[in-house]
C-alpha cells in the first residue's frame, strides 16, 4: 500500500515537472526580443560627413528637407540698401535659412561681409564660378531669433550691399517647421551655375504619384541673374517630362531697376505660379510675363515615380544660379540620393512592417548593389539598425516586428559617389496595442488562466483520484 502510494506521488511529480517545463518553453518562445529583425545582417552605425563642393558647377542639391514644412522665398537687387521679406505662417518656427547671391557677369567675387542682413555680415559657405561668382551661405543664426519672436505675417530684413554694382542680387530662403501642415512635404534647394547648353534634374519620389491626395502640389522656382528682358531676347526655357513649361524665364523682377547690378529674379513672394499663359511665348518687352514660379503638377500623371526637369538658356548670357522644389504631400529627392517609404503607416503590435529605400544616381537611374543602412531614430524600437543591398530597381528593404505600441521614426542612408553619407527622408511607423474590453487589462502579458492553472489542477486531480483508488 505504501509503495503504491509512493509510486503514485512520484508519477505526479514527474508529470508536474514535464508540464512546467513545457510551459516555460512556450513562454520563452512567445517573448520575442523587442524589435527582432527577420534578416540578421551585421548592424552598421551611421556617421555624418560634411558636404564638399564638386568640380562641376551645374545646379546640384544643397538642402533636402522632409516633414511638416513650409517655405518662404524672396529676392532683392539693390543699388545699396533694400528690403527683403519673409512670410511666416502662424505658429511656425525656423528650421533653417539660406542665402544665395550672384555677382555681376565676370570675375567679381563677393567677399565675406560684403552683404549684410540687418547689419550682420553674411559669410559664405560655398561658391562656384563659371560666368559669374555665385555664393551660398547658411544664415539661420542671422534670422531665426527675429523670425521666431515675430508674429505671423511679413517680416522685413534690411539687406546692405557694399560695392553694390558688382552684385546683381541675393535670395533669402527660409524653411519652417509648420504645425498647420497635415502631411509630409519635401523641400529641395539647388545651387550652382547653369550650363548654358542645358541641365536636367531628376526627382525621385518615395511613392508613385497619386493625384487624388488632398492638398498635393508641386511648385518649382528659379533664381536667375544677369537677365535683361526690356527690349532684349534674354530668356531661358524650361521643360518638364519633355513638355515645354516656359520660354520666358528671366528678367529683373526683384531688382529695383532694370540695370546691371540689379538684374535678378526669383519665384517667391508676391509671384504667381499660373504664368506664362503660353509656354512658347517669349518676354521681349514684358519682364513680368514669367514670375519664375511654376506649378508642375499638371505635367505629371498618377503612377509616375520620377519627374524630369530640363532648363536651357538660348541667349547664352543668363545665370541660373538657384532652383527649388516645394512638393506638398510628397516625399522626393533630386539628383543622386535616397528616398524612404511609405511615408507613414499604422499597424497593430505583433505584426511585421517593411520599409523600402530607393537609391538613384545623378541621372535619375537606379543604383544596384549599393549598401543601404537603416536605423530607427526614436520610438519603442529605437536603436534598431540593419543593412541591405539594392536590387536592379535600386531598392533595398528592411522588415521588423512591432513588439510595443508607439511611433517609430525611421531613416536610411548610403555612401554616395563623393564618399559622403547621404540620408533619406524620415518616415513614421505607428504601432497600436491590442484593445481590451476590461479596464487595466494588459493583453501583452502571457495569460495565466487557463494556460497554467487549469492543466495543473487537472494533473493534481488525476493524481489524487489515482491515489484514492489504490488506497
Amino acid at each position: 500500500m505504501v509503495k503504491d502510494s509512493l509510486k503514485t506521488v512520484i508519477v505526479f511529480l514527474v508529470c508536474f515537472a514535464v508540464l512546467m517545463t513545457s510551459f516555460i518553453m512556450m513562454a520563452n518562445a512567445s517573448e520575442v526580443t523587442p524589435g527582432i529583425v527577420i534578416d540578421e545582417n551585421t548592424q552598421i552605425s551611421i556617421t555624418s560627413i560634411e558636404l564638399t563642393s564638386e568640380s562641376d558647377t551645374s545646379l546640384s542639391p544643397m538642402v533636402t528637407e522632409t516633414g511638416k514644412l513650409s517655405l518662404s522665398v524672396d529676392g532683392l537687387g539693390t543699388a545699396g540698401t533694400g528690403i527683403i521679406q519673409v512670410e511666416k505662417p502662424a505658429g511656425a518656427t525656423v528650421r533653417s535659412a539660406y542665402m544665395a547671391a550672384a555677382s555681376l557677369w565676370g570675375p567679381n567675387q563677393i567677399a565675406d561681409g560684403q552683404i549684410e542682413i540687418d547689419g550682420q555680415d553674411v559669410n559664405w559657405d560655398d561658391f562656384v564660378y563659371k560666368y559669374t561668382y555665385n555664393h551660398w551661405a547658411d544664415v539661420t543664426s542671422l534670422v531665426k531669433a527675429k523670425i521666431d519672436n515675430a508674429p505671423a505675417g511679413r517680416i522685413d530684413f534690411t539687406i546692405t550691399e557694399e560695392y553694390s554694382y558688382n552684385i546683381d542680387g541675393s535670395v533669402l530662403v527660409v524653411i519652417f517647421d509648420d504645425p498647420s501642415q497635415v502631411n509630409d512635404n519635401t523641400i529641395v534647394l539647388l545651387f550652382g551655375a547653369q550650363d548654358i547648353d542645358g541641365d536636367t534634374f531628376n526627382l525621385l519620389l518615395a511613392e508613385p504619384i497619386n493625384k487624388s491626395v488632398p492638398d498635393m502640389s508641386f511648385d518649382m522656382g528659379l533664381g536667375i541673374s544677369y537677365s535683361y528682358q526690356s527690349g532684349s531676347s534674354q530668356y531661358s526655357i524650361v521643360e518638364v517630362n519633355g513638355q515645354r513649361l516656359t520660354s520666358a524665364a528671366g528678367g529683373s523682377d526683384d531688382g529695383e531697376i532694370a540695370s546691371n547690378g540689379q538684374l535678378i529674379t526669383v519665384g517667391g513672394l508676391d509671384d504667381s505660379n499660373e504664368n506664362p499663359v503660353s509656354p512658347f511665348q517669349t518676354a521681349y518687352n514684358d519682364q513680368r510675363l514669367d514670375d519664375e514660379l511654376y506649378n508642375i503638377l499638371s505635367f505629371v500623371e498618377s503612377g509616375n515615380s520620377t519627374i524630369s526637369v530640363y532648363t536651357r538658356n538660348p541667349s547664352n548670357d543668363d545665370n541660373i544660379f538657384f532652383a527649388y522644389f516645394n512638393l506638398k504631400s510628397t516625399v522626393a529627392v533630386v539628383g543622386e540620393g535616397i528616398v524612404l517609404g511609405p511615408a507613414s503607416a499604422t499597424n497593430p503590435v505583433g505584426t511585421y512592417h517593411t520599409v523600402t529605400a530607393t537609391v538613384q544616381d545623378n541621372n535619375g537611374d537606379p543604383v544596384e548593389s549599393k549598401e543601404v543602412n537603416f536605423e530607427i531614430l526614436s520610438g519603442p524600437h529605437q536603436g534598431l539598425t540593419n543593412s541591405a543591398y539594392t536590387d536592379s530597381n535600386g531598392e533595398a528593404t528592411f522588415t521588423y516586428l512591432g513588439t510595443d505600441d508607439g511611433s517609430d521614426v525611421i531613416i536610411a542612408s548610403f555612401i554616395n559617389s563623393q564618399q559622403s553619407t547621404v540620408y533619406s527622408n524620415q518616415i513614421t511607423k505607428v504601432w497600436e496595442g491590442i484593445t481590451s474590453d476590461k479596464p487595466n487589462e494588459d493583453k501583452t502579458e502571457i495569460p495565466e488562466f487557463p494556460t497554467i492553472v487549469l492543466p495543473i489542477a487537472a494533473v493534481l486531480g488525476l493524481a489524487f483520484v489515482s491515489m484514492r483508488k489504490k488506497n
